[in-house]
């Protein structure tokens, strides 16, 4: 009885570490097919593009916003779902996401023109957006030593949806029409609430009334102690013991040891104290503090651009030359093959001891070979580039996960991929605006899009080597060791 009792006063002062595996591989699977549905219902809307042209009566322009609504509005309300995430948990944001996901596809039975449709393509990709970033924070929460492997399963999800979803649709809307094509896509977002809801904490077992997101609250005011120190000249805020906390009024953090945080009498404007405060809990001093995050946030934005040129132009671009539509459709299917297997072989290049900024240059400058490739006049080489161009592009995007954690560390990875979403958003929309002001100016010359695109690819590449030397320069964030 001794013994027991002994083991399990063990038990209770020893911190909750939970194993790697368990309930953990259910998160995986459930963040894989949450991303499926998640990006297999924003990239499959253009399969309903001529029925939208048809039954509201608009031109190309008009018709080819929406799908432009849904991929900008996805990525720029990332920061909102960072956000959630920080403040509600994992659980409670991905099924806030999958809720709006859910309403925006019911509500678009009901749209009677186009401006209707964007709204609800508004609140769809709102939802998207929400949802997306607990599905890769989660993971983080769950995994340390195998995060790489564990985050390239679930990330991969992307893969399968793009693969799955548009031949999907098309049956659909083949049977009950683009109307009845939303209902039953709601019904399928509608699974994003029930896998969100598989995403429980795995943390400490707090004793206190916290709630639920207690645990991470009380794990996260470390950094946000180092983190809200913006002193005047340099200085850092300063730290009171209890007793000298009592003589100003401050409360005691029974927790810390110490008091909440007291900013020099020199900086004591109530205004700027405010700002300070807002500024860390919305991010912004991540842009101050880590100088790597910053040149990766600008290296994402421009290798979007030319991401989403290659997709906007592959399909007119093998047209341009004489292959068959239906043939051409089929680069479409070779890129989300390569996509597929590149973020699931993301895990493996990461592991192999080579830096992931490293890996990272690497497929930027595949990636710029690929496009220099579509120069050429031959179907065979457009598959070929369409492949390469689709696997390294899905490593990229894997280990940009990755590179964001190392730089700010899991307790702030949520607002990181947020921001970072942001700055994809930019790309998203910039990429169409400059491949067509390429085209115009040389009067629809494909070979100089592809050219001006392989060239940001391989400045990208470059700029990617700059990531690890500014380590040494930066004040840099207090993470995990394990983050790294």
């Amino acid at each position: 009885m001794s013994s027991t009792l002994r083991t399990r006063r063990g038990a209770e002062t020893q911190p909750d570490d939970p194993r790697e595996g368990g309930w953990g591989i259910v998160v995986v699977i459930a963040a894989h097919l949450s991303f499926a549905i998640q990006n297999g219902l924003l990239r499959s809307p253009g399969v309903l593009y001529l029925s939208w042209k048809e039954d509201f009566s608009t031109n190309d322009r008009e018709t080819a916003a929406v799908q432009s609504v849904f991929s900008s509005v996805s990525c720029f309300s990332g920061l909102l779902g960072g956000i959630l995430t920080e403040r509600f948990g994992c659980r409670v944001t991905g099924i806030v996401g999958g809720v709006l996901t859910f309403l925006g596809h019911l509500c678009t039975y009901w749209v009677t023109d186009i401006y209707q449709l964007y709204i609800t393509a508004s609140i769809i990709g709102i939802g998207i957006g929400i949802a997306s970033n607990p599905v890769v924070v989660v993971v983080a929460m769950y995994f340390k030593r195998k995060y790489k492997l564990a985050h390239a399963v679930a990330i991969s999800g992307e893969g399968t949806g793009i693969m799955a979803a548009p031949p999907l649709f098309q049956m659909v809307l083949q049977s009950f029409g683009w109307r009845g094509t939303f209902v039953i896509a709601s019904a399928v977002a509608a699974n994003i609430v029930t896998f969100s809801a598989l995403f429980r904490p795995n943390g400490t077992k707090q004793k206190s009334k916290g709630g639920l997101h207690s645990s991470q609250q009380n794990l996260a005011k470390g950094e946000q102690n180092s983190d809200d120190n913006y002193g005047h000249s340099g200085g850092l805020v300063q730290l009171e013991p209890k007793g000298q906390a009592a003589e100003h009024g401050e409360t005691p953090n029974s927790n810390m040891g110490y008091v909440s945080l007291v900013l020099d009498t020199k900086n004591a404007n109530p205004i700027l104290r405010l700002l300070k405060r807002l500024a860390v809990r919305f991010g912004f001093h991540l842009f101050v503090k880590s100088y790597r995050f910053v040149l990766l946030c600008a290296i994402q934005l421009q290798f979007n651009i030319t991401y989403i040129g290659f997709v906007l132009y592959l399909v007119p671009r093998a047209q341009s030359v004489g292959v068959a539509p239906s043939s051409a459709v089929i680069l479409l299917s070779i890129f989300g093959i390569g996509n597929l297997l590149g973020r699931l072989g993301s895990g493996l290049l990461v592991s192999w001891k080579i830096l992931a900024e490293h890996v990272s240059a690497i497929t930027m400058v595949i990636a710029g070979v690929s496009l220099l490739i579509m120069i050429s006049e031959r179907f065979s080489l457009f598959a070929i580039a369409s492949f390469l161009y689709g696997f390294v592009s899905g490593v990229y995007f894997a280990i940009g996960f990755v590179l964001i954690r190392q730089c700010v560390g899991v307790r702030k990875l949520a607002v990181g991929v947020g921001f970072s979403q942001i700055f994809l958003g930019i790309g998203a929309v910039t990429g169409p605006v400059v491949a067509g002001w390429i085209l115009d100016l040389t009067g629809d010359s494909y070979q100089t899009v592809y050219c001006v695109e392989s060239a940001i690819c391989f400045i990208g590449a470059v700029q990617m080597l700059l990531v690890p030397l500014l380590r040494r320069i930066e004040p840099g964030i207090e993470i995990s060791p394990t983050d790294v």
